[in-house]
């Protein structure tokens, strides 16, 4: 078993630091959400109000920073620890890995709007598996969320925590 994870340790680490990127980042979103809600007063009963439309963009793009920087941390230092931990490295690294992720979030975004079209015109009555309706909005964003992971992973290796030049 410790060979088996120390042959894997890069992956194994990537996928335990994503999940935990996940819950963070969905721990903001709600946290914010509730936080306007409950604390500030805000109504938030209906989703198409401007005040429930103004806070859900703004928790959006907190929860998206707080999980990208949390992600660069704990890859920078328990994920790729081989990479170039040289001075004037860490701006390099964290520049390419905010870009590497809008890249990311592109891809989702174009491989879900896509994949939902082409499914569409071939599932016409969803599967439901576990009280989940697999409808091609929901197959298409778990196809993209598997791209997605691989192509983190492989932009983060290749390109962000590169090894040091000697």
């Amino acid at each position: 078993m410790k060979k088996l994870f120390e042959k894997y340790r890069e992956i194994i680490m990537y996928l335990i630091f994503g999940v935990l990127t996940t819950v963070v980042g969905f721990g903001t979103y709600f946290l914010i959400m509730a936080g306007a809600e409950h604390l500030m007063g805000l109504p938030m009963d209906n989703e198409t109000s401007g005040t429930y439309i103004a806070v859900y963009m703004v928790a959006q793009v907190v929860q998206w920073v707080a999980a990208v920087l949390f992600a660069f941390f704990t890859n920078r230092k328990w994920v790729f620890t081989d990479a170039d931990k040289s001075e004037g490295s860490f701006m390099r690294q964290l520049v390419l890995f905010a870009g590497s992720r809008v890249a990311s979030f592109l891809l989702d975004l174009a491989v879900t709007y896509g994949c939902t079209l082409l499914l569409a015109l071939w599932i016409t009555t969803p599967p439901v598996i576990l009280g989940i309706a697999f409808t091609p909005g929901v197959i298409a964003k778990l196809v993209a969320a598997v791209l997605v992971i691989i192509a983190n992973y492989v932009l983060s290796k290749l390109i962000v925590f590169t090894k040091k030049k000697d």
